[in-house]
């Protein structure tokens, strides 16, 4: 496979998808908060599903959704609930509190 055809791989390069997962492992592997820029905390959260499991929540400090805004994670690599983090692909999160599935599937039911 080329690397110009491998952009349906998260809209990134092979290279550059490599290079991000190979991050995401090295952080993982010694369980370390990236120190590559602020961590976003997410309030109202819980797992969601996508194709793959995510979170959904309220972020506070993204660098691109506005706080208040509902967030849904690219995929979840990571989560421990007792130690209040996560790693989504893209990101580590600080976990805020924590709500019943319901409490988002109330706000965005599932249209049919």
């Amino acid at each position: 496979m080329s690397d110009a055809s491998s952009i349906a791989w998260f809209g990134m390069t092979r290279l550059k998808l490599v290079n991000r997962l190979r991050q995401l492992a090295d952080e993982l592997e010694v369980s370390s908060i990236s120190a590559s820029g602020p961590i976003t905390r997410i309030d109202h959260w819980t797992v969601a599903r996508r194709a793959v499991p995510c979170l959904i929540g309220i972020p506070t400090s993204h660098p691109r959704i506005s706080d208040g805004e509902p967030l849904y994670s690219s995929e979840l690599y990571y989560l421990d609930p007792n130690q209040r983090i996560a790693r989504s692909f893209s990101s580590w999160y600080e976990l805020g509190n924590q709500v019943d599935p319901r409490y988002w599937e109330q706000r965005f039911p599932v249209q049919r």
